[in-house]
């Protein structure tokens, strides 16, 4: 066996499953920042799910996102705050409660938030084309076999064999 195939030749091909989706993450992640930055999106792709979240939200609050997005707080924080620097995000303080800050887009949040959506209607398109030419709905997948796992984890699995 070759060190070019080590992974998908190996008989505990199982093994590398979280590898390979982390590598597949990070080529999609590399390539949306290649889309952004040629469509003049000034954040990177990590951020596209905040930006949408609050565009289509606002005023809302880092909480709130963190809850939607299924992401612990310090992330979706992080996220807000890299925004926040970029000049497409700002706080405001919350008409309800003085102590609580809110989320909107800036002007050229809203601009970029336009931007964004329009590209993103065609990179569903893309990767419409891309699932049927693997012959699999991606998305559909993963969240199957995210929705199995939660309900019989990998050691409840194990044990029953």
């Amino acid at each position: 066996m070759s060190d070019d195939d080590f992974i998908d030749r190996h008989m505990l091909g199982s093994a590398f499953i979280a590898f390979q989706l982390e590598q597949l993450t990070e080529l999609i992640v590399a390539q949306g920042n290649d889309m952004l930055d040629a469509a003049g999106i000034t954040f990177p792709s990590r951020a596209v799910s905040t930006v949408l979240y609050i565009g289509e939200h606002q005023p809302t609050s880092t909480a709130d996102i963190a809850r939607a997005l299924g992401q612990p707080h310090q992330v979706a924080t992080q996220r807000v705050d890299i925004l926040i620097r970029l000049g497409i995000v700002e706080r405001v303080d919350d008409p309800d409660d003085g102590r609580r800050k809110l989320l909107r887009l800036t002007r050229q949040g809203k601009n970029q938030f336009q931007i964004l959506t329009a590209k993103l209607a065609i990179a569903g398109q893309v990767f419409g084309a891309l699932f049927d030419e693997i012959g699999c709905d991606l998305p559909a997948v993963i969240q199957r076999a995210t929705e199995s796992l939660l309900g019989t984890s990998l050691l409840s699995r194990m044990e029953d064999n």
